[in-house]
């Protein structure tokens, strides 16, 4: 039964994303015939579990590279990359600017991503979380999804935990301690990118930036665990890859006051959120809006979402 729920629910949106791409395509030129805009387009990795067009598959599965790579050939084609230091000085030219962001650090952004971005000369951002680098260690809604396909924790009601946390809820401590109780006895493999990975990225011309230590939500954290999570994370980054990063991601795109003056004294210039929406030049830097896309989108899926966000 929910097979065929979720088959014709994707039926539908590919369907009237299809009917909407020449039109869509159309509004976004004429928009912003005389405007700057940056769309900063946010993935994370490439499981089948999170890239999916029916149903949902094992979080150890990967998939979608050729996908993703006629999204990066079409955006090329048709919108100028750019980083958010020439969008911001003005060094791009009217329309819409396109940002490519990977955030964590999954091993997977090395293998698939990188090479296609290199070859299309896309501009990018990887955001990594440094404490996992080169570790086995997963981060915490991994380990929820993956328990999820083991079957060790009903579906609805974890992703519904992950869905409040993302809007700034905490986590029960008793679900917590459940996934915390069950991942101890999994054997997991290391799914994260190694240090030599990074330094390959960087020195291909592509950016890496700061995305807390330990992925830890920060507006749930006293100023002082705050402080650690951004400066040692940042430090990190800079002392490994000899680079001065001034980028970095929020985890689950969340913020406060104090989150924000810590990046300020870090000489952070540009923060992202996953607040949805697109970019004009005067938007905060410190809280740059972002649109979740997978790589398993279809190129008019892709171009709906921009289209949808530009309207936010």
């Amino acid at each position: 039964m929910n097979f065929v729920k979720f088959f014709f629910r994707y039926v539908f949106k590919e369907t009237l994303a299809i009917l909407l791409f020449v039109p869509g395509l159309i509004y976004l030129k004429f928009r912003y015939n005389n405007k700057k805009v940056l769309t900063v387009l946010n993935y994370h990795n490439f499981s089948r579990y999170n890239n999916y067009k029916v149903l949902r598959g094992n979080i150890l599965q990967t998939g979608y590279f050729k996908n993703f790579e006629i999204q990066i050939n079409f955006l090329k084609n048709n919108f100028d990359f750019i980083y958010p230091n020439e969008f911001f000085d003005n060094q791009c030219k009217n329309g819409v600017n396109v940002l490519i962001t990977f955030d964590d650090g999954y091993k997977d952004n090395y293998d698939y991503a990188f090479p296609i971005i290199k070859k299309h000369s896309a501009k990018c951002i990887f955001f990594i979380v440094t404490e996992y680098i080169g570790s086995n260690n997963w981060l915490w809604h991994d380990k929820v999804r993956y328990l999820i396909t083991k079957n060790k924790i009903e579906k609805d009601t974890a992703e519904g935990t992950l869905k409040r946390m993302n809007r700034g809820e905490k986590v029960s401590s008793v679900f917590k301690a459940e996934v915390d109780s069950f991942s101890k006895n999994e054997s997991l493999p290391p799914i994260m990118m190694n240090w030599q990975n990074l330094k390959e990225i960087k020195n291909s011309g592509l950016r890496i930036g700061a995305h807390t230590v330990n992925h830890k939500i920060l507006p749930f954290l006293k100023k002082q665990d705050q402080e650690e999570e951004i400066n040692l994370s940042i430090d990190r980054l800079n002392k490994e890859l000899i680079i001065n990063s001034n980028e970095f991601a929020y985890p689950n795109g969340l913020f406060n006051e104090i989150t924000i003056n810590i990046l300020k004294k870090n000489k952070i210039d540009y923060a992202f959120t996953t607040i949805n929406g697109v970019n004009n030049q005067a938007q905060n830097k410190l809280e740059l809006k972002r649109i979740g896309v997978n790589s398993s989108d279809s190129i008019f899926i892709l171009v709906l979402k921009i289209c949808i966000n530009t309207l936010k």
